[in-house]
């Protein structure tokens, strides 16, 4: 399995929503990292993780 780092899942739950798009519960761990498993139609996952914001 490959888990890809992106910034912002929320923007692309949006985008993937409006083609049918689903995904698994969003998973945030101890360390802040969210993480999620994303399906598509034909059962193919991917898995997207989102490192916690910086400080600022």
């Amino acid at each position: 399995m490959v888990t890809i780092g992106v910034t912002d899942l929320d923007e692309i739950f949006t985008r993937l929503a409006t083609h049918g798009i689903t995904h698994e519960p969003v998973e945030t761990y101890a360390n802040g990292v969210r993480h999620v498993v994303v399906l598509d139609p034909d059962g193919n996952s991917l898995s997207l993780a989102q490192p916690p914001a910086e400080p600022a």
